[in-house]
């Protein structure tokens, strides 16, 4: 058997489970679902193509000379480029007016916004977005939206794997034009997926893609469902971003119901430590990625955490804008509906600074500091016992907040240092 994406890619940890793999492969030996650790794993039968390389072209974290610069680079040649964000036409911030209709989003309510926009301008036949599955061993999976009715069916976040595997199946044998959302991974695997098929890439007309600093597995909302349940039980459903008067924006929760109907709330006084800071639970492939703001998605969408944004518990989003569409239909929004103004592309840089940094801490470890180092080194074992056998250390949990508070009072020191001494904008 020749080397494929299982020996490459798989057993190097460097699987994401997004499932391109598993659509593409034109004699069908590759299947996909859960692993032990609770991510979404190809397993391959016997089969396999000598010639064939399929599987590796449209792998995100395989094809070495496919980073997502050059690829973006390929679609979106000609705009402005900036670090970090890559090629854009502008960037936006935006809030729905609609108290509910924030409630109900993740953020500012762009990506519903946008999604139905779609619709309703003839720009696409379907959207293809992840909802609630209400199974308790698949909780989100990706689906076919027609209507614009039916998108609020996809609103809010989700730290929860899925897989692309039927959806884009269901893009091959369906001759329609699509929108798809996608983490920078799956939107990187997706224009893969296009340079590698000719019916994704004349069918896929958007990518509308999310800011992402990590994924995590199923067992991440497994472990707060059972501790905020205080026993073992079956989720049949879980709200991630439940929103709370009187709080920052950052003060969300997290709501589980179980499938005896029972519901119960994690107000992350702890879990957001414990299961999001000390990177339990989540995917080793996270540790080779570098691309944050989606740099091949036609739009990105993230929250705005900035000082002056967090303070609204409803939630704002900004907008990073790379297809002329996007950028329309943001220029001609209603007034009475949306506010939604073009803001400083380095706001939107200094609004996810905290995952920029998570990022480059994993991806450019060598060049990192001692202290960031051991830092580092603590994340990655609770990252593989979590994995291994869904056990958090509580000692390498307390040495992982004191080496936190030294670098907090060290990036203290160096930012009043600048701010006082050097008089620099900071």
């Amino acid at each position: 058997m020749k080397p494929n994406i299982i020996e490459l890619v798989v057993k190097e940890n460097r699987c994401i489970g997004c499932g391109a793999c598993v659509s593409i492969c034109p004699v069908n030996v590759l299947s996909i679902d859960f692993n032990s650790g609770g991510l979404y794993e190809p397993k391959e039968i016997s089969g396999c193509l000598k010639k064939c390389s399929l599987c590796l072209k449209v792998c995100p974290f395989y094809e070495k000379d496919q980073y997502e610069d050059i690829l973006s680079k390929e679609l979106f040649y000609g705009l402005e480029y900036k670090q970090h964000i890559g090629y854009f036409i502008n960037t936006y911030e935006f809030s729905k007016l609609n108290l509910n209709e924030k409630l109900c989003s993740a953020s500012g309510g762009a990506g519903n916004y946008l999604l139905k926009k779609l619709l309703e301008l003839n720009f696409v036949d379907e959207i293809l977005t992840v909802k609630p599955n209400g199974d308790p061993n698949k909780l989100f999976k990706f689906n076919v939206f027609k209507t614009k009715d039916e998108i609020d069916e996809s609103r809010g976040s989700v730290y929860y794997p899925v897989s692309m595997d039927e959806i884009l199946d269901y893009v091959l044998k369906n001759d329609k034009r699509y929108a798809i959302t996608a983490l920078p991974c799956f939107a990187k695997a997706i224009r893969l997926f296009q340079k590698n098929n000719h019916k994704a890439k004349n069918r896929i007309k958007f990518i509308v893609g999310l800011v992402c600093g990590q994924m995590k597995s199923k067992d991440f909302a497994q472990q707060i469902a059972d501790e905020t349940f205080k026993n073992k039980t079956l989720i049949k459903s879980v709200n991630f971003r439940k929103k709370i008067p009187h709080k920052t924006a950052y003060g969300f929760a997290f709501e589980f119901e179980n499938i005896n109907g029972g519901v119960s709330i994690d107000y992350r006084n702890k879990s957001a430590f414990k299961y999001w800071t000390s990177r339990a639970f989540t995917p080793f492939a996270c540790n080779n990625c570098i691309d944050i703001f989606a740099k091949c998605a036609d739009v990105t969408l993230m929250d705005a955490w900035l000082d002056e944004k967090i303070k609204d518990y409803s939630g704002h989003s900004l907008l990073i804008v790379r297809n002329k569409i996007f950028d329309e239909i943001l220029k001609n929004v209603n007034k009475n509906e949306v506010f939604c103004k073009k803001i400083d592309p380095d706001l939107v840089v200094k609004s996810q600074n905290g995952a920029i940094d998570e990022k480059n801490s994993f991806y450019f470890y060598d060049k990192q500091n001692i202290l960031n180092k051991k830092i580092v080194k603590i994340k990655k074992d609770i990252q593989k016992q979590s994995l291994k056998d869904k056990k958090m250390d509580e000692v390498k949990l307390k040495k992982l907040k004191k080496q936190l508070k030294l670098k907090a009072r060290k990036d203290t020191i160096i930012y009043l240092f600048k701010k006082h001494i050097l008089r620099k904008t900071v």
